[in-house]
């Protein structure tokens, strides 16, 4: 008799953890959804604020940009010089001198993976000089102050 209630309890406990495995996997699933379309409306609303200007004037008004090369400056860790290209219209080229936070290690490091692998950057501009630089579909963000500018359009 003790061998049936026995049973019944280990079924019941099997159940119960395997419902509790596929309500942890369901969160997760909706977790990383939301986060998505989190990083999709980023990107939506980058695009649109981008669309008010027809014949932008700085790389900071590009749709998007792709950076060519990163050099930091030897001496004063946070300047660092930064060319970049409008990949849809590759004669569009601008040099940007921008200046980190003294304590940001991490910007460098992925400014130079960005430009390594070649990655699309969404440029958005913030309170005066202040920009930021994001990862399309991703959530990495370079926020700098922008030194100077130098854009060259050939023909």
């Amino acid at each position: 008799m003790t061998t049936r209630p026995l049973r019944g309890y280990r079924q019941c406990v099997i159940v119960a953890a395997a419902l509790a495995g596929v309500s942890v996997f369901i969160v997760a699933g909706l977790a990383w959804t939301a986060r998505l379309v989190h990083i999709g409306n980023l990107d939506a609303q980058a695009l649109a604020d981008k669309l008010g200007s027809p014949s932008p004037t700085s790389a900071l008004d590009w749709p998007e940009l792709h950076v060519s090369a990163v050099v930091a400056q030897p001496d004063e860790l946070p300047l660092v010089l930064l060319h970049v290209g409008w990949p849809a219209h590759p004669e569009r080229e601008a040099t940007l001198l921008v200046a980190l936070d003294q304590d940001d290690r991490d910007s460098l490091s992925l400014l130079s993976q960005w430009c390594t692998g070649e990655a699309s950057v969404s440029p958005v501009r913030g309170y005066g000089a202040e920009l930021e630089l994001r990862r399309r579909r991703s959530l990495e963000r370079v926020r700098a102050v922008l030194v100077a500018e130098d854009c060259t359009a050939g023909a």
